[in-house]
């Protein structure tokens, strides 16, 4: 996948350069930088990599503009099978995980997300910059390939840590049980259709859609996804303000 992505990385670095990028962090400003990879890239057919390149860029470009009020720095590819981008708000974790999944089926990743300070100036998209969120970043997708953790590993939101890393394994867990059909019938209902609309978009019986709910356990992963988001909407956005970055750790 090199060289695609050589050129990417070319474009974008002329394009922080001078389309916006450069601007300095605040001192005590925070972000939450997230590393994925995927795993296994290098087992992918020759013949199969341009499509899985071009599904690549895809996916982040709609990230990159579906998403843009939350980013802080714009997702890019940083190796043939990594990328990376900056956050300025953790409720949007929820969905890029599952929307990471749902863009590259058959696929698994790694993501590693860390909160702290950067030592560089921020740029328009997450590229040539560092600093203690990247680190710990890092430091997480380590881990995540050490310990072969999927659905995202947490370092630097302090003793939030344990009750972030749990939630997102477990619902990676439950989220691996579906079936195809069950995921789509999920990705459905997730979007906020009804049962009823569910069947009629994949014309299929209201009480197949409702067997696959109940044998899905779809209510209690939404419960528990929802638990998630709260926190990372009420707990780790607090962590990102000024005040935060004299009293916590980076």
């Amino acid at each position: 996948m090199g060289d695609f992505f050589t050129i990417t990385q070319i474009w974008v670095t002329m394009d922080n350069l001078f389309f916006g990028g450069g601007g300095l962090a605040r001192a005590a400003q925070r972000y939450i930088a997230m590393i994925a990879d995927l795993v296994g890239s290098r087992s992918v057919p020759h013949s199969q990599r341009s499509a899985l390149q071009k599904k690549f860029g895809e996916l982040l470009a709609d990230f990159n503009l579906k998403y843009r009020k939350t980013i802080a720095g714009k997702f890019i590819i940083t190796l043939g099978d990594e990328f990376q981008g900056l956050l300025n708000s953790a409720a949007v974790i929820p969905d890029l995980t599952w929307r990471l999944e749902e863009g590259l089926p058959g696929h698994k990743f790694r993501t590693g997300i860390g909160l702290g300070k950067l030592d560089t100036p921020l740029q328009n998209y997450a590229i040539n910059i560092d600093g203690p969120a990247l680190h710990l970043a890092r430091a997480a997708i380590e881990s995540a390939k050490k310990n072969k953790y999927l659905g995202g590993v947490f370092r630097g939101f302090g003793e939030l840590d344990d009750i972030l890393n749990g939630l997102a394994r477990l619902l990676w867990f439950h989220r691996s049980q579906w079936t195809p059909a069950q995921r789509k019938i999920m990705s459905l209902l997730r979007q906020g259709m009804s049962q009823t609309q569910v069947a009629k978009k994949l014309r299929i019986r209201k009480q197949v859609v409702s067997r696959q709910v109940h044998a899905s356990g779809y209510s209690q992963y939404i419960a528990a996804e929802r638990a998630w988001r709260i926190i990372l909407e009420k707990q780790v956005d607090r962590l990102l303000l000024p005040e935060h970055g004299r009293s916590h750790p980076s």
